[in-house]
């Protein structure tokens, strides 16, 4: 039986460990004598205010490491000493998408080469057995060296989360400070063509995006919604945020997306990703845009075919605050601003989610 957090930090507090620095050290795949390790680097870096569970559990570690949906990969030194750690997992619905990040390097090896050589192992060279057609990551917006670095592994940019993350504890009082926008890339490695289905509105949006990839889709008219909506409701209290992954588009998502703000209210972020895949788009954008809803962007095979962003703000948000490197950051940051400031004036679409 695998033991509780509260188990596991009694023991890694109880039993401290060195690490010296200087040590000779291998980029290499997580192995099952490295459970330990792992359990000790999570704690030297953050202490016992990690969010998740598994990472100060030795044996659990091991156990996730052999399956699908995680993969690590490690500073190991020549004792055994595990100083840095990169990896995948599973958090887009997608089967052949992974999320790329717990990006952690020991503070004596902060000024080696290791967080370089782990992210170029993990970014180029993802093992096949995972089935990965795309590495997704998230970069801050409060500075631009990881959008910097995401260029050199040819990231796509295609959404922007806007103020998803609560001030860094830090700066939260010092000038300029307040909540972090995150740009969402993504390493394409292997695209797939399908048909989508674009909402009018974000139409000339998405065809730019698409274009500016090269991304092969075919695009077809949006025949309307059927059936029942289906989504998956993912609350991130610490951040303030409600997320709706909406898998089907029914008749009711009106409904459904005003349960959802319903049942977490006053929420200071609340986010909508639509299958671009199956019909109804056209008509969930429309009844989004009502509710105060704008876009967040294009995420490319989301659910092995692509996903829309949209994003509504319980305040109006400080554009200024994001900083931003890549051009089609930029680009992608002026069709946000122009869909935020765009009046509605429609009035069938007013009173459409009523």
């Amino acid at each position: 039986m695998s033991l509780s957090r509260k188990e596991c930090l009694e023991s890694l507090r109880n039993k401290p460990h060195i690490i010296e620095p200087g040590q000779k050290f291998v980029v290499d795949e997580f192995r099952p004598e490295d459970g330990l390790g792992v359990a000790r680097l999570f704690h030297a870096v953050y202490g016992e205010m990690f969010p998740v569970d598994y990472v100060y559990d030795p044996e659990e570690l091991v156990r996730l490491n052999a399956g699908p949906d995680l993969y690590q990969m490690l500073g190991r030194t020549d004792k055994g000493d595990i100083v840095g750690l990169y990896a995948l997992f599973r958090n887009p619905p997608g089967h052949r998408i992974m999320e790329a990040g717990s990006w952690i390097v020991h503070p004596a090896y902060r000024t080696s080469s290791l967080a370089m050589r782990l992210v170029a192992r993990i970014n180029t060279a993802p093992p096949e057995r995972l089935g990965v057609d795309v590495i997704y990551g998230q970069t801050v917006c409060d500075h631009v060296t990881t959008q910097k670095m995401g260029i050199k592994y040819n990231s796509f940019y295609g959404a922007l989360e806007i103020e998803a993350m609560p001030p860094r504890p830090a700066d939260s009082a010092g000038p300029g400070s307040g909540r972090i926008s995150l740009l969402d890339g993504f390493i394409i490695l292997r695209d797939r063509p399908h048909a989508v289905h674009l909402p009018r509105h974000y139409a000339h949006v998405l065809r730019a995006l698409y274009a500016s990839r090269d991304l092969d889709r075919e695009f077809r008219d949006d025949p309307g919604p059927t059936g029942s909506t289906e989504a998956a409701i993912q609350p991130m209290d610490k951040a303030d945020l409600v997320k709706m992954t909406v898998d089907r588009i029914g008749t009711d998502f009106c409904a459904v997306l005003a349960r959802m703000e319903q049942d977490f209210p006053e929420r200071h972020v609340y986010q909508i990703v639509l299958p671009l895949g199956r019909p109804g788009c056209t008509g969930a954008v429309d009844a989004a845009r009502t509710k105060g809803y704008f876009l967040g962007g294009l995420l490319p095979l989301w659910y092995d075919q692509d996903g829309l962003l949209m994003q509504k703000l319980s305040k109006k948000p400080d554009f200024s605050l994001i900083k931003l490197f890549p051009e089609e950051a930029h680009t992608l940051l002026d069709f946000i601003k122009s869909d935020y400031n765009s009046p509605l004036k429609n009035s069938q679409l007013l009173r459409r989610c009523k």
